[in-house]
């Protein structure tokens, strides 16, 4: 199972409830059609850096987590094209990206699983 999750926040001024509603509706049905076998958006609670025992605040941490599974790198890759090359994806594309900001992009699988993945 490869996992991607995007962290990011809500630009001001972009109704936060309205675009999140957007953003999982269109990516649940447009991801599906590339493998993606479920999504969630999260809301970040609380975080900090360094150990348990001396936790440091974070900054600028984002809010949201958009987190997707997916059965294989094909597919995660073949929808990242689809977002880029065709008129449909772009459209998407560009509603999310310019609704965002502090947008950090993860992918990641179990570690035993890890050397069967290539960048």
């Amino acid at each position: 199972m490869i996992r991607v999750v995007h962290l990011f926040d809500v630009k001001k001024g972009v109704s936060e409830g309205a675009f999140i509603e957007w953003l999982d509706a269109k990516l649940e049905v447009a991801s599906r059609k590339f493998g993606c076998v479920d999504r969630k958006t999260w809301v970040v609670l609380e975080g900090f850096s360094g150990s348990y025992a001396h936790p440091k605040p974070l900054r600028d941490r984002p809010k949201y987590v958009n987190e997707a599974y997916w059965t294989d790198l094909d597919g995660v890759n073949a929808f990242r094209r689809w977002l880029t090359d065709t008129p449909d994806g772009r459209e998407v594309h560009d509603r999310w990206f310019s609704s965002i900001q502090n947008h950090t992009v993860i992918r990641y699988v179990e570690g035993w699983a890890a050397a069967s993945v290539d960048e």
